[in-house]
């Protein structure tokens, strides 16, 4: 017996990685084609438009005449109308995040009861939010015509109106950011209904009835007690919604290509059109990171508030 152990000691270790180093091993390559794709479509872009926003790249003219000109895109955007225009109708788009937020938590707490057919109710609110983006926006611009669209007809016969002083809504200036306004809260309110009410599944029923036993009724319940036990989710969708209203153009292209004038330009449009359309790139690329800066403002309030917020 003794010898064969000392036989087995004698045997030499193949050399090669332990057990440790080849899970490494495996991992990497496992995640090595998202690491790939990474690295060509998003952190060369970053790095390649944080260079283009010093420079004054014409996209068709093509990279041999591209000229180092500084911070001047930067200080060019102090002067410019259709930022200061996109910068303002992002602020009034603003207003749908609350609206929504406020619509979806009610409609969260009615369906979270025995409603009957709330599944299907939920589905029906949550479809536009899936639903193609050019058919949705085919489809409220059939809507919203001031002479022909079904809204205006019935708001000529509710107020005995002629057609022609019923409001313009797309093709106005005055109307054209209410219009989206309705439709933007539209389309999101089945998104947030759908978070609140997974939300709402972790709230003990024990706090409610507990709420109830003492006399509070359904409005101070909702106030007092479900409100508050949202407010992380509250927080998370409030985020979110703020960050996609900076981000949104492709909307605001399809329905009203930022018209009538500027009167509904973003800041993501205009990006678009200085790059694509007007070919400034480089300014593009500097309006890119404005609103990159946006965005990482609210990403830090959202790390400290997270903490705040945090259910542990």
């Amino acid at each position: 017996m003794d010898d064969v152990k000392q036989n087995v000691q004698k045997v030499p270790k193949r050399k090669g990685l332990s057990n440790k180093g080849q899970e490494n091993f495996w991992g990497y390559v496992f995640i090595m084609p998202n690491l790939i794709g990474f690295t060509v479509f998003t952190l060369f872009g970053i790095v390649f438009s944080l260079i283009m926003a010093f420079t004054n790249w014409n996209l068709m003219k093509g990279l041999d005449k591209v000229q180092f000109v500084g911070l001047d895109n930067f200080r060019s955007m102090i002067g410019d109308a259709y930022l200061s225009a996109s910068l303002r109708n992002n602020l009034i788009l603003l207003i749908v995040v609350p609206i929504t937020l406020f619509l979806a938590a009610i409609l969260a707490v009615v369906m979270n009861r025995n409603v009957y057919w709330k599944s299907g109710a939920r589905a029906l609110y949550f479809l536009p939010y899936i639903t193609n983006t050019v058919a949705v926006s085919t489809v409220w611009q059939a809507l919203l015509h001031q002479t022909k669209g079904p809204i205006n007809s019935l708001i000529a016969r509710i107020f005995n109106l002629p057609m022609k002083q019923t409001p313009g809504w797309l093709s106005s200036s005055k109307w054209v950011l209410p219009a989206l306004i309705i439709i933007l809260i539209w389309q999101a309110l089945g998104y947030d209904i759908l978070m609140y009410s997974s939300a709402l599944q972790s709230i003990p029923a024990d706090y409610f009835e507990a709420a109830e036993i003492d006399g509070a009724n359904a409005i101070q319940r909702f106030f007092y007690i479900t409100v508050p036990l949202l407010s992380p989710m509250t927080f998370l969708l409030m985020i979110l919604g703020v960050i996609g209203s900076l981000q949104m153009w492709s909307f605001v292209q399809l329905v009203t290509k930022g018209g009538p004038g500027t009167a509904s330009y973003t800041i993501g449009l205009y990006i678009y059109r200085s790059g694509f359309q007007t070919y400034r790139t480089g300014y593009a690329c500097a309006l890119s990171w404005l609103l990159c800066a946006f965005i990482l403002v609210l990403t830090l309030i959202q790390w400290n508030g997270q903490k705040r917020f945090s259910i542990d």
